[in-house]
């Protein structure tokens, strides 16, 4: 019996070790919304890891040249000793940085020194860049439609991924955390769930919740995502979004087949 008790001590300790003790979110609205810090500790601990210190940076719009220059931000930055950095930018930055050149180097600039601030205070933190999602399709029926940021969601989100990847090419430790690519799986499917909330642009909760599950399969790394915190999602959609998440984590491209379909609509 001592002998199995000191194998679970020492089993519990290796998962301490290995797990983040201290995570900071940095962006704005697109993670404040339904407080994604504090789902993502619930996914964490229900889950079966040690829930980290969670502490956020999240003022309205902010793009990462503002924040990259925001007392607010680099104060919680220079904290220090952050195991992971997650970091968001304005919603429409990246898919704008396809076409227009001041918001590109706007975009690449804010992006290197943040990740300078970072690495100064916490050099061994992984820094996780959160890839937003596209507007709702429903978007673009509006004639008074942004499209500097694509003319349809599929566009939208091809250039969010596309400069994502760029601004974490060739870094060490900076990985993407592919969250508008498990939307857009969603949206893929004939019988989607709706993500957006009725401005077509920010989360509802599940929404969160499946941005959540993205980080944790991101961050953590389980060998599957089985997660029993749903918050107020009835079981088969919360079932259906772990799946979505997993699959996008894994690179599935949004080509492939979708995991099962459940039956309420967009």
């Amino acid at each position: 019996m001592q002998r199995l008790l000191l194998i679970l001590t020492l089993l519990a300790t290796i998962v301490a070790e290995a797990s983040p003790s201290r995570i900071l979110f940095v962006g704005n609205s697109y993670t404040s919304v339904n407080n994604l810090p504090a789902i993502f500790k619930e996914v964490v601990a229900s889950a079966g890891q040690p829930p980290p210190t969670i502490e956020a940076a999240t003022p309205g719009g902010k793009t990462l040249e503002q924040h990259s220059r925001l007392p607010e931000t680099l104060a919680k930055i220079d904290k220090g000793n952050w195991d992971v950095v997650i970091v968001q930018g304005q919603s429409q930055e990246a898919a704008m940085s396809e076409v227009a050149d001041n918001m590109r180097t706007s975009f690449l600039g804010g992006a290197e020194a943040l990740f300078a601030r970072i690495r100064a205070k916490s050099p061994n933190a992984k820094i996780v860049l959160y890839e937003t999602w596209a507007r709702h399709a429903d978007y673009w029926k509006n004639p008074q439609a942004n499209t500097y940021v694509g003319h349809n969601a599929t566009e939208m989100q091809a250039r969010i991924r596309k400069w994502y990847a760029k601004i974490a090419e060739g870094q060490k430790n900076v990985v993407v955390a592919p969250v508008g690519d498990a939307w857009e799986l969603n949206y893929k499917n004939p019988a989607a769930v709706r993500l957006h909330s009725k401005d077509n642009s920010h989360p509802a909760f599940n929404g969160s919740y499946l941005a959540a599950l993205v980080f944790h399969a991101m961050i953590y790394q389980p060998a599957t995502l089985k997660v029993r915190h749903t918050g107020n999602i009835r079981g088969k959609e919360a079932a259906y979004l772990q799946k979505l998440a997993a699959q996008a984590v894994k690179g599935m491209k949004c080509g492939d087949p979708v995991p099962e379909a459940i039956t309420r609509k967009p």
